[in-house]
């Protein structure tokens, strides 16, 4: 019987970013993947700020996302939710990566969960989750709102967590309290061939604020024991690579495709060829 992997992603590029190997992996071992970006839509052009407009082009974005899901061998389901970055008031600089005092902060929380009710339909065996390292405000309220969803349908147990791009950051894997659990040493970063984008996550990390992830997680997530796993890749990284190089409204961000490329290279060589999740044993 064919196995159903539902990936949640937070933006229309971080899924095939954080695991594209992994995917391209299930999907040539005969799984159905299914990467349901959330917030995939926002207001016209002529509203966003000049400097932001590069990045709200969304008819460009969902393009890019088509193709490199085709790539991956992956489906594609949009939640059409708009990312916090478009809503108003709008944030600035690097205020993104700040999560607020409480629940109540992520303004959106409701609407992003009610929108995966639908989802419920594909019935997955595996349900794949972004751990929120970074403190980004999306991830986090997709975080969040995924395990809500997940554990009201009672799914809890069907649940995996992939590591963001951003925790390619050594940093920002010290400061999440599951990626902590593996951290590499200074010589061995993924970053030291990717200087720009070394640059770029290091500003993020310096920038990141508010309460740590697990603050807002359910009970049974707090007091999980996590256990890691690993994805052989080999064969398939190319594939998540090219994947990569379609979305150029996206890659600009981190300095371009070439450090992007490096680092993940050298991120699934530390992994011994592979790239990680991790489950919760709910206590």
């Amino acid at each position: 019987m064919t196995e159903t992997v539902l990936v949640v992603s937070p933006h229309l590029d971080d899924a095939v970013l954080s695991i594209g190997a992994s995917i391209a992996a299930w999907t040539a071992a005969g799984a159905r993947v299914v990467i349901a970006s959330v917030y995939t839509t926002g207001p016209a052009l002529a509203e966003i700020a000049p400097s932001m407009r590069k990045f709200a082009d969304y008819e460009q974005r969902r393009a890019e996302d088509a193709e490199a899901c085709t790539i991956v061998g992956a489906e594609v389901r949009r939640l059409d939710q708009i990312e916090r970055a478009f809503r108003k008031p709008y944030l600035s600089g690097w205020s993104f990566f700040a999560t607020p005092a409480g629940r109540s902060g992520f303004a959106t929380l409701g609407s992003v969960t009610e929108a995966l009710a639908p989802l419920a339909e594909l019935a997955p065996d595996r349900i794949l989750v972004p751990l929120g390292v970074g403190n980004h405000i999306d991830h986090v309220e997709t975080l969040i709102a995924t395990t809500d969803w997940a554990h009201a349908r009672g799914w809890l147990d069907r649940v995996s967590f992939y590591e963001d791009f951003y925790a390619l950051s050594g940093t920002m894997r010290r400061r999440h309290f599951v990626a902590a659990l593996r951290v590499w040493r200074h010589r061995e970063s993924p970053l030291l061939r990717a200087r720009r984008l070394a640059v770029i996550l290091s500003t993020i990390a310096a920038a990141r604020r508010g309460p740590e992830v697990e603050t807002f997680l359910l009970a049974a997530l707090r007091t999980a024991d996590w256990t890691l796993t690993t994805t052989n890749v080999r064969g398939h990284e190319q594939r998540q690579l090219d994947a990569i190089a379609r979305y150029p409204s996206q890659t600009r961000a981190f300095g371009g495709f070439p450090g992007i490329e490096k680092a993940i290279r050298a991120s699934h060589a530390w992994w011994g060829h592979a790239e990680p999740l991790w489950r919760p044993r709910l206590r």
